[in-house]
């Protein structure tokens, strides 16, 4: 007797193997050299694993990929379902057709190739090229073909036994990886001025998990494993926030400051990254006048933390800020705040479904 239908979704099992490949190997190279194909060839398949699984796998380092945690769990509990698949199968050959195993399955326990189709969302030839092309694998054939459809022979329905229950196996190991948290991508000061003071809330409000990475340019849309990203832009996305230059400092430094002016007598914070804001801001604010000019800090955060501290008055984005002035710890003792072209936006890195996690993410992040 054959066993249930699995798990809707099930990825391919080559991207599988792929992946295995990859973590196992070291690399993309690696895994392509071993599989006789491209690089390019295994990132596809593990980009379209990832959505598949809803969950980034593999990571870019400086020198080459490194896997995500989910891609380690996710290798350890696969990697020996697949071997134990191939000694399976050996009586039939060697290096069986990844691809047309789970078409075959379904031919097989449906007891036909419209059935399996309707079921894998396929077409009947479809089903019947990936039935063909096991058996020529195989040697022979594995169904009776006639007026009225395929009939499997007993060797066929042998094999399905043993592929349903790899299949089950795989299943069991995707559903313990659990929800996939919602990745976002973001610049640095966005992650931690921004981002992480809402974390908390989201989480209450949502009962979501969320991976923020830090990022210094927006990622590709099309290969990152992020679902959103979080940037200053002047176009694009949705905007969460409008941004404008003003500096902001300590309230203990703020006394004695009233025009732009006063700025040559206090110590100037500035940051590395944004290292033209305060000649903006000094264009509208005090033109014909002497830019500021003081210490640079690679972190704007940090840069946010002395001015806090009081070491200087540092050009704020209101965007970032706006909670400090808020509480009290910064001031802004000196007018006007300028308008920024760039806004903090939004971006879906990959279409969200109705109700998905990340889409909920993204709708509550835009009324946060």
């Amino acid at each position: 007797m054959s066993l249930a239908p699995p798990p809707p979704r099930l990825p391919p099992l080559a991207h599988l193997a792929t992946l295995v490949a990859v973590v196992r190997l070291g690399g993309y190279a690696a895994a392509a050299q071993a599989r006789g194909v491209t690089a390019g060839a295994v990132r596809v398949k593990i980009r379209a694993l990832e959505a598949t699984l809803g969950v980034a796998l593999i990571h870019p380092v400086a020198r080459g990929v490194t896997p995500t945690p989910e891609a380690e769990a996710l290798v350890e509990g696969v990697s020996p379902i697949l071997s134990r698949l191939d000694r399976d199968l050996a009586p039939l050959g060697t290096d069986p057709p990844l691809g047309a195993l789970i078409p075959f399955e379904a031919a097989v326990r449906l007891g036909g190739f419209a059935a399996a189709g309707q079921a894998l969302g396929l077409s009947a030839g479809a089903v019947a090229q990936q039935a063909a092309r096991f058996e020529g694998w195989a040697g022979h054939a594995l169904f009776r073909r006639h007026v009225r459809g395929v009939t499997p022979m007993p060797e066929a329905v042998a094999v399905q036994r043993r592929l349903a229950g790899a299949l089950h196996a795989i299943g069991s190991v995707l559903a313990g990886l659990g929800p996939a948290p919602v990745r976002i991508a973001a610049l640095p000061a966005v992650a931690q001025l921004w981002l992480a003071p809402r974390l908390p809330a989201l989480r209450s409000a949502l009962g979501v998990n969320v991976s923020v990475t830090a990022l210094e340019r927006p990622p590709e849309a099309k290969r990152a494993p992020y679902d959103l990203a979080v940037f200053f832009a002047e176009a694009g996305g949705s905007v969460l926030e409008a941004d404008a230059l003003i500096p902001v400092c300590a309230p203990a430094l703020a006394t004695g400051l009233r025009s732009p002016a006063d700025l040559a007598g206090v110590p100037i914070l500035t940051d590395s990254v944004w290292s033209g804001d305060w000649r903006a801001w000094a264009t509208v604010a005090m033109p014909g006048r002497p830019v500021p000019r003081g210490v640079a800090h690679s972190l704007y955060a940090l840069a946010v933390d002395e001015a806090v501290a009081g070491a200087g008055v540092l050009m704020g984005h209101l965007a970032l800020v706006r909670r400090h002035l808020a509480a009290g710890t910064l001031v802004a003792p000196v007018p006007p705040a300028v308008p920024s072209p760039r806004a903090l936006r939004l971006f879906r890195l990959r279409p969200l479904g109705r109700g998905s996690a990340a889409g909920r993410v993204a709708a509550w992040l835009q009324t946060a």
